[in-house]
């Protein structure tokens, strides 16, 4: 079902929206009434509505306002807007932010009810028109993009716009002795066929697979529940039994540590490239979990001054720009090292990883906005950085267990 969400500031009016349209007929469910813009605002995150219908004049945010903000955050929510009157300044506004339709307050909403209809098949048409195999390249070029550093700003943005979610994961690199002089032919054959093995091995457990190169195969695997590293162990050497025996191929793997952020895909390539390496030295194993003495920084080396001075620095970044959508990425070339190092000495003074250390500050500064200001909780995502107020509302309910409206109501 269609999830509508309903504004007016006039009860009558709200009453009305919800008992003279037969919304279960429309296949849509009414997740949320409003009674103003800024109470539209506080519950857009939280409510995720597919269709909003809202009074064109209301107090704080008004329809036109509410549309604009939609528009500029890209937002796949469809807007109707009602008002008591036909206004030619209105329309062009309704138009420009991209308003489905602009319908009179007449009857029993006849004009409505086409108004949903046409708006569900907006919202069909833009669900069927991506085609799976564009969908399919596009989030391979991410991928692709995010393991050859071309892709390191925005990834937690860029990954949300394709509809990718990491919660916990690994980074897994295999990589093949292919014989020499292959041709591309049967190095495509080849490449098919693993493909086919480890969506067999793998299931729904594969994130995603990517040829990095004809020899080196890259694989993003949920691992949450009952997939721990000896389930891991357990499926890659069935893999490897598989292409030995039947493709007489000869592999090596390397695997990164658990993650749990999105944003450390980079770091977990790198872990992964590191104990690939290790898994190809002579007498080791064919399979091997990175581990911090992997890599080639050595911790051992640095003078203590050096790493608690880097700490700081790296803290000072964070409480100067957590409002800016920062990643380890962007700190660490701020301070002038590498992700990889950088997370290594933060996670061992301090016990705790980079990521959480600004979640922490951004969501202590979420709580502090919302104990002593009269903020609402759209201004408090723009404040701190966030894309939009959905990310915002999934983010301080991931980390509180509650929505930021609950939470507010609690203190």
């Amino acid at each position: 079902m269609y999830r509508v969400m309903l504004a007016d500031d006039e009860p009558i009016m709200r009453k009305a929206l919800q008992s003279l349209i037969k919304w279960e007929d429309l296949d849509c469910q009414v997740v949320y009434t409003a009674a103003n813009g800024n109470d539209v605002m506080e519950h857009l995150g939280e409510m995720a509505p597919d269709i909003l219908v809202t009074d064109i004049q209301m107090p704080g945010k008004d329809g036109i306002a509410l549309a604009e903000y939609i528009w500029e955050n890209k937002l796949p929510v469809k807007v109707i807007i009602l008002t008591a009157f036909a206004d030619f300044s209105y329309a062009q506004s309704a138009i420009k932010y991209n308003v489905v339709e602009y319908v009179t307050k007449t009857g029993a909403f006849e004009g409505l009810i086409q108004a949903v209809e046409n708006c569900k098949a907006l919202l069909k048409e833009a669900r069927a028109a991506e085609d799976p195999e564009a969908r399919k390249a596009k989030e391979e070029n991410f991928f692709k993009g995010v393991f050859d550093g071309s892709i390191y700003e925005d990834i937690p943005k860029r990954s949300r716009a394709l509809g990718l979610e990491l919660d916990t994961y690994r980074v897994l690199l295999f990589q093949f002795l292919l014989e020499k002089g292959l041709d591309q032919k049967r190095s495509l054959r080849i490449q098919d066929g693993l493909c086919n093995f480890f969506a067999m091995a793998f299931g729904k457990d594969l994130i995603q697979g990517v040829f990095l190169r004809k020899d080196l195969y890259c694989a993003v695997v949920r691992c949450t529940g009952a997939h721990t590293e000896e389930w891991l162990k357990i499926t890659c050497a069935e893999i490897m039994d598989m292409t030995d025996n039947f493709m007489e191929l000869y592999s090596y793997i390397g695997t990164s540590g658990l993650q749990t952020e999105i944003e450390m895909l980079p770091e977990a390539y790198a872990q992964a490239s590191a104990a690939l390496k290790h898994s190809a030295c002579e007498d080791s194993e064919k399979m091997v979990f990175y581990t911090e003495k992997l890599d080639e920084e050595t911790m051992d080396a640095v003078n203590p001054d050096t790493r608690e001075a880097l700490v700081k620095a790296c803290l000072s970044y964070i409480e100067e720009h957590y409002q800016e959508g920062i990643t380890v990425s962007d700190i660490a070339r701020a301070v002038g090292t590498s992700a990889s190092y950088l997370s290594r000495v933060f996670k061992e003074i301090t016990g705790a990883t980079v990521i959480q250390s600004m979640n922490q500050k951004r969501l202590g500064k979420a709580k502090n906005y919302l104990d002593t200001t009269d903020m609402k909780i759209y201004e408090i995502a723009d404040a701190l950085g966030f894309e939009n107020i959905t990310y915002f509302s999934r983010f301080f309910k991931k980390h509180t267990g509650m929505s930021p409206k609950e939470y507010k109501e609690c203190h």
